[in-house]
């Protein structure tokens, strides 16, 4: 069941492909509004820190460094499938120019380079996802007039 998964998901490589440029795109427009909130909370806090909305100047770091953490893990965790099934070819070829590979390691083989393919078509829409949740999610709070306290 896992392969027929992981071929599903390199049929879809156009799908995910269109979810990611949504997802960049939504981002990009979604920054605009973050900006023109965040960056008068900047100024003031500036001039004024014991003034200032600690709780939202708080937020601006730890929510960047989360959502590019969470990033950084479905990178990581695609680059890993790719490395392990580099490894298992390198490996194979050894043990098949010996006659020494069965059916059964040439199917795990094969199933290996396919979730290090679909995991490299799917980490686009993966990793952009984090991100592109917290600054939607930051653009619709800091949008709302009652938020955009300094």
């Amino acid at each position: 069941m896992r392969s027929f998964d992981l071929l599903a998901a390199l049929w879809m490589w156009p799908v995910q492909m269109m979810q990611a440029n949504i997802a960049l795109a939504e981002t990009a427009a979604g920054i605009p509004t973050i900006l023109g909130a965040r960056l008068p909370m900047i100024g003031s806090a500036m001039l004024n820190p014991w003034t200032a909305n600690h709780r939202e100047l708080a937020l601006m770091v730890s929510e960047k460094t989360k959502a590019f953490g969470l990033s950084q893990k479905h990178i990581q965790r695609s680059a890993q499938l790719v490395r392990s099934a580099t490894e298992a070819n390198a490996r194979a070829l050894g043990t098949f120019s010996m006659a020494r590979m069965g059916a059964a390691e040439m199917f795990d083989l094969a199933e290996k380079n396919l979730a290090a393919a679909a995991s490299l078509v799917n980490l686009p829409s993966s990793s952009i996802a984090p991100i592109h949740k917290q600054v939607s999610g930051n653009a619709k709070r800091l949008a709302k007039p009652a938020t955009r306290r300094s």
